[in-house]
């Protein structure tokens, strides 16, 4: 009997010895996870993730060195490309020049020697009587309608050719002198395009016209640096006028420049040219002011 109590007062002993280790070994639900705690969430870092660190600040350490060496041959880059760039501009304007009196000559000779002399003003009356009836058709098209403009000046020719033929009829007939008919030396009876003039006319658009690809294959292409910059200015501000007006009104701008700038030009040329050569001379006093300001290079060694 002694030996049973004795085995089952062990037993109980073993249970309260396994009992009392279980609620030690448990941890505190609120513990921090620390290198000692006995909280099971803990994991402790490998040391993967500390090379993996490493890596990162040495890489980033590489990249902040080679920006500073990028800002420290930022200025040096601007002044090469600014030095290239007046170089390029030097190179090309005298071509760009030589190409703008190449084109004027070429106008000139496109143009009927007639048309030339009205741009001129060689014969201030005739060219006073065509610009302004020109000047009246434009404006004409502008306030009316192209139906109604055309039939108004064809009217406005039927009209006065019949009160010329009248005027002639009564002079002939109540005075007696006779007077040359204007508008039938004008108009020949006879008016017709011969073979000749059939041929000359397609051998001009064929000439011409062939210059006029040529020059605008250059352009396109940028055969010629400055040439497609200009040209691109001028389109850009044609696309500007262009939001602000209408083609009429851009013709009438564009007839007044043509019978005003080539007159100017040709009697005011030399101060013009005068005052574009201090232009030109400033843009290169200001490329030189920029180009020294930058900081020089370093010399090497």
């Amino acid at each position: 009997m002694e030996s049973q109590n004795y085995d089952v007062d062990s037993t109980t002993n073993d249970w309260n010895k396994s009992s009392s280790n279980d609620h030690s070994i448990r941890h505190d639900p609120n513990e921090m996870p620390t290198v000692n705690s006995t909280n099971p969430n803990y994991h402790p870092a490998s040391t993967t993730n500390n090379h993996s660190w490493e890596k990162n600040n040495s890489t980033i350490e590489t990249n902040v060195g080679k920006a500073k060496e990028g800002l420290k041959k930022g200025p040096q880059r601007a002044e090469d490309i600014i030095t290239k760039s007046k170089r390029v501009f030097l190179q090309n304007w005298e071509q760009t020049r030589h190409s703008i009196i190449h084109l004027q000559k070429r106008v000139k000779e496109m143009l009927p020697k007639q048309a030339t002399n009205l741009i001129y003003w060689q014969n201030p009356v005739e060219s006073g009587v065509v610009f302004g009836l020109l000047l009246s058709v434009i404006i004409t098209f502008m306030f009316l309608s192209s139906l109604a403009a055309i039939s108004f000046w064809l009217l406005a020719f039927l009209v006065i050719v019949g009160l010329y033929k009248l005027y002639n009829y009564v002079m002939v007939t109540f005075v007696g002198g006779i007077r040359d008919d204007i508008f039938d030396s004008m108009f020949s009876p006879n008016i017709h395009i011969s073979d000749r003039q059939a041929k000359a006319l397609a051998d001009y658009v064929c000439q011409n016209g062939t210059s006029v690809l040529r020059q605008a294959r250059s352009l396109f292409l940028w055969n010629n640096l400055t040439n497609s910059i200009i040209f691109g200015l001028v389109l850009f501000i044609f696309f500007y006028i262009g939001l602000s007006m209408n083609a009429l009104t851009f013709t009438l701008v564009g007839l007044i420049f043509l019978f005003t700038v080539p007159k100017v030009y040709q009697v005011y040329q030399i101060p013009i040219d005068n005052v574009a050569k201090q232009v030109l001379n400033q843009i290169n006093q200001l490329l030189a002011q920029v180009t020294t300001k930058l900081p020089s290079k370093p010399k090497k060694a």
